[in-house]
C-alpha cells in the first residue's frame, strides 16, 4: 500500500517555491553581492543564494538545494518540520505511526585495511608528499586506508583523543572522490603537530601535508610549526585549535580559486583568497600576527607536484649530461 505523505505534493511544491533569498533575509542573514547571479551571506562559511534557480550552495559543507533543503540543513529540522515552517503551518501529526528511533549521532570511523600500501602509494607518488610525513601521520592514527575501497581516511581528534572528524579521499586519480562522514564535526581540525607558536592554516589534509613537504624540500624543519586543515572555508576549526594551543602567529594558505565558476559557468569569486584575507583581518584584530600565503596556482598540492616535476626533470637532465660526458 502506498504510504501517505504528511503533506500533499502541491503543498511540498509550494514550500519549495518560497523565495529563498527573502526567506534568508527574514531570518537574519545579511546578504551581499556574490557575483552576477548570486548573493553571498556574510560570515556564513561560503553560503551563496542563486537568484535564477531559487537554490543555495554552502561551500563549507558542500551542501546545496532549494528552500526545504535549506531549512532542514540550517535550521536543523526534519522534512515535515521544514515544509511546515515554509508554509507557516503546524506539522501534521500521525500518532498511529510509531516514530523511528533517532541515531545517536556518534561518528563511526570506517574499517581499516590490513595494510596501507594503496594510500602510501597515492600520497607519496601521485601527490608528492614525503614518506616521512605520511609515516608519522599513520603512526599517530590521523591517517589510514579504508578497507575494501582503499580510500584515504583523515581523522581529527578532540583533547581526549576521541575521533570527531573524518574525511575520505579516493586514491584513484582518474576517479576523484571526496566525502566527510556523517556526524563529522568540522570544528575539530586535522592537525599536524608542531612545537612553535606558529600555525599554517590550509583547506584540506592533503594541502597541510603538502605544505609540510614543501618546508622539508626547502631545507626547513617541517616538525617545527603546527599545520591544520579547515576541511572547508569556515574558521570553526581554527577557533577551536586556538583555544587549546599557545599560538601567536597564523599564516593562511588557502586555495587560489582565480578560475572559479558557478554551476552555470559564469565567473565566481576567488573563494579561497576572499576567506584568507577575511580571516587574516579578523585574527589580526584579536591580537595575532597574521599573513596570507597565496599559491601561484590553484592550491598547495598543485604547487608541490609542479616542484616535483621540475626536480625530476632536472634529475633526468643530469643523467643525460653524465651519459654525454662519458661518451
Amino acid at each position: 500500500m502506498e504510504k501517505k505523505l504528511p503533506f500533499s505534493k502541491e503543498q511540498i511544491k509550494r514550500a519549495n517555491s518560497i523565495n529563498l533569498i527573502e526567506f534568508a533575509k527574514s531570518h537574519g542573514y545579511i546578504l551581499e553581492n556574490g557575483g552576477r547571479r548570486a548573493l553571498h551571506a556574510k560570515q556564513s562559511g561560503g553560503l551563496y543564494f542563486f537568484r535564477d534557480s531559487n537554490k543555495f550552495y554552502h561551500f563549507s559543507t558542500d551542501t546545496r538545494g532549494g528552500p526545504i533543503d535549506f531549512v532542514m540543513h540550517f535550521m536543523r529540522m526534519d522534512f515535515k518540520e521544514a515544509v511546515a515552517c515554509l508554509l507557516e503551518t503546524d506539522v501534521p501529526q500521525h500518532q498511529s505511526v510509531p516514530s523511528l528511533p533517532k541515531h545517536s549521532g556518534k561518528l563511526q570511523l570506517p574499517d581499516k585495511a590490513p595494510n596501507y600500501r594503496r594510500v602510501a602509494w597515492y600520497l607519496i607518488h601521485a601527490r608528492g608528499i614525503e614518506p616521512e610525513i605520511v609515516s608519522r601521520l599513520m603512526l599517530e592514527k590521523k591517517l589510514y586506508q579504508q578497507d575494501k575501497t582503499g580510500n584515504c581516511v583523515f581523522v581529527g581528534y578532540d583533547q581526549e583523543r576521541s575521533a570527531k572528524y573524518c574525511s575520505l579521499r579516493g586514491t584513484w586519480p582518474e576517479r576523484p572522490f571526496k566525502q566527510d562522514l556523517p556526524y563529522s564535526d568540522k570544528s575539530y581540525p586535522f592537525h599536524i603537530y608542531g612545537t612553535s607558536r606558529k600555525v599554517y592554516v590550509c583547506e584540506s589534509p592533503i594541502d597541510a601535508m603538502s605544505h609540510a613537504t614543501l618546508s622539508k624540500l626547502d631545507g626547513r624543519d617541517w616538525n617545527e610549526d603546527h599545520r591544520i586543515s579547515l576541511g572547508c572555508l569556515s574558521d570553526l576549526a581554527l577557533e577551536r585549535f586556538l583555544g587549546h594551543h599557545d599560538i601567536t602567529e597564523i599564516i593562511f594558505c588557502l586555495d587560489n580559486d582565480i578560475n572559479a565558476t558557478f554551476h552555470d559557468g559564469s565567473p565566481a569569486p576567488n573563494w579561497g583568497q576572499e576567506a584568507a584575507f577575511k580571516f587574516a583581518n579578523k585574527y589580526a584584530k584579536l591580537g595575532y600576527i597574521t599573513s596570507v600565503e597565496t599559491p601561484e596556482i590553484k592550491d598547495i598540492n598543485q604547487e608541490l607536484r609542479a616542484l616535483r616535476y621540475l626536480i625530476e626533470r632536472e634529475r633526468k637532465r643530469g643523467f643525460e649530461t653524465e651519459d654525454i660526458l662519458e661518451m
